[in-house]
């Protein structure tokens, strides 16, 4: 390479370097730079910001509590009903123990990927057993943590198969052959 070639990329990489600045626009902090000092009474003003603004101080967001839904889903006839509280999954667990009734509880949440896969085969079960209720409980819903901890649950997703009242089984993880022989054997 030349030494003029040399030099005329250089040039024209001082051009780019320096037209950069120009394009954005002029502020007074930076037409009339001061240096921030402890104790100036006058500190620059601050340059823009290109990210969203954000406001001054934490906001509280909105309560999101889930209401409890007994509505099947719009998929046809399904048994999955979603628990939105823990108060809920307290009142429906007692129901099932004190009335001796069958169910499934299906416990998941949002972030999990294994959860999300067993998505499709939860509301084929549900389709297919439209009697048998599987209510699913996401564990990061406010105050059930406690609950959960009593009921072993340390991992996502686990399902437990209640008949007459009484727990029988449980699944943890994605094992679907065991999970549909569990329905089988004791929902058929």
């Amino acid at each position: 390479m030349s030494h003029t070639t040399t030099r005329r990329s250089m040039a024209l990489a001082r051009r780019l370097c320096c037209r950069l600045p120009r394009l954005l626009p002029l502020t007074a902090a930076a037409a009339n730079p001061k240096p921030y000092l402890p104790g100036n009474p006058s500190p620059a003003p601050l340059l823009p910001s290109f990210s969203s603004p954000s406001p001054p101080h934490p906001q509280k967001l909105p309560s999101l509590t889930r209401l409890f839904s007994t509505a099947p889903s719009s998929s046809g006839d399904s048994s999955m009903v979603v628990v939105g509280s823990a108060e809920s999954f307290t009142s429906i667990l007692s129901k099932v123990e004190a009335e001796k009734l069958p169910a499934v509880f299906y416990y998941t949440a949002v972030w999990c990927g294994p959860c999300r896969a067993m998505a499709p085969v939860i509301a084929k079960l549900s389709n297919r057993y439209p009697k048998l209720p599987i209510y699913k409980v996401d564990i990061d819903i406010e105050g059930i943590n406690s609950k959960l901890g009593d009921l072993k649950i340390f991992s996502v997703p686990t399902f437990h198969f209640y008949y007459q009242g009484q727990k029988t089984d449980e699944v943890v993880g994605v094992d679907v052959t065991r999970l549909e022989a569990n329905m089988e054997k004791l929902y058929k």
